[in-house]
């Protein structure tokens, strides 16, 4: 079934909405962005959607896989996201873009966090030094192939997510509801490698979306507001559309 990521989070009444209908990531932006959520707001959904006794151990979602450098893309990618699905809950995931190591580890011990998202143009060799599962983004653009130079390395990131590159937005990528083409992401399933998703998806094209691409998992964040906000019925369409494709 396909993994949901709901992204671009600000309140604790979108966490648990997305929570109580299947979504498997929760994502909070810590980078500029019209989207941005404070610590303290951050916390509070923490506390909304894990359970109290929950185990927090998020160095072993990636410490012993990391290591793994001798695997093949397709088994470290595979393992690294059958142990994030292990969690059995909602995973809370921070978004960065070309944020100081510091600021990103203070985050992550804060509110706290189980996963990073960089989405700016991070070396893969930084996901080494976060010591929680990191998401990676590759943007899609006009030049994009997936034999782009650190897609495939293992022992940093733990995902990939493809995103839409859009060049009108400068440094504040993501979250414009812009696709990109969808056989790019299926030339990616066909060699087994999971991967997460993004770019101009909503209710209405998801099914189609995961039909064609055959991701591991969909990310959304615009495609599931109305009037800059988190709709709920959206959200539950959203996840509903993505898990029956």
């Amino acid at each position: 079934m396909t993994v949901v990521k709901i992204c671009g989070v600000r309140t604790v009444e979108a966490a648990v909405t997305a929570a109580e209908n299947g979504a498997d990531v929760i994502g909070m932006i810590f980078a500029p962005s019209p989207r941005l959520i404070d610590i303290s707001t951050a916390q509070e959904i923490a506390k909304a959607v894990v359970p109290a006794h929950t185990k927090r151990d998020p160095a072993d979602t990636t410490d012993e896989l990391n290591k793994e450098c001798n695997m093949s893309a397709p088994e470290y990618f595979k393992a690294c996201s059958d142990k994030l699905l292990s969690y059995g809950r909602p995973l809370l995931c921070g978004v960065f873009q070309n944020q100081d190591l510091d600021h990103i580890l203070s985050v992550v011990r804060q509110v706290p966090l189980d996963l990073v998202q960089l989405h700016g143009t991070e070396p893969v060799q930084m996901a080494r030094q976060i010591p929680v599962s990191v998401i990676k983004v590759f943007h899609v653009g006009a030049d994009f192939t997936v034999d782009t130079a650190g897609l495939f390395d293992t022992g940093y990131h733990s995902v990939i997510l493809l995103d839409t590159k859009v060049p009108a937005a400068g440094a504040q990528q993501g979250g414009h509801g812009v696709q990109f083409d969808w056989t790019v992401a299926r030339s990616l399933s066909d060699r087994n490698v999971p991967f997460l998703m993004a770019g101009g998806l909503s209710p209405d094209n998801v099914g189609e979306a995961v039909k064609v691409a055959r991701p591991w998992g969909v990310d959304v964040s615009s495609g599931v507001e109305t009037d800059r906000a988190k709709d709920p019925a959206k959200i539950q369409a959203f996840i509903n559309n993505a898990k029956a494709a």
